[in-house]
């Protein structure tokens, strides 16, 4: 993974994932901390695939400040149908990654920006 932070913005990736990887976390802490003193907490997420599977989907899960556990967003991405794009408002130490049904012989990649 590769981090881009600036008081503006946080990007940050996870390339050529599969099922197999399984489950993965990007630490967030840094969009609460900016010189700015702005928070960053509108998200997107955009996945991109190497080829269509017939079948698999991505949830999102975070865990706040403090928090001991993950809790999932609303809806997951269908890695089949779409959208590939997922965006919504959170402030979080992490976002995690699960996969779940994705052909084995396809990838993933996960791009997440911050604003």
């Amino acid at each position: 993974m590769t981090a881009e932070k600036s008081d503006l913005m946080f990007a940050d990736s996870a390339l050529l994932k599969t099922q197999a990887d399984g489950t993965f976390s990007i630490d967030t802490r840094e969009t609460s901390k900016f010189k700015s003193q702005r928070v960053l907490n509108k998200w997107q997420v955009h996945v991109e695939i190497s080829a269509t599977p017939s079948a698999g989907s991505l949830t999102l899960a975070v865990k706040s400040q403090g928090a001991t556990a993950y809790q999932d967003l609303s809806g997951t991405i269908d890695l089949v149908n779409g959208p590939y794009i997922k965006t919504f408002e959170v402030v979080a130490d992490s976002i995690q990654v699960t996969p779940s049904g994705f052909d084995a012989d396809k990838t993933y990649s996960v791009y997440f920006t911050a604003v």
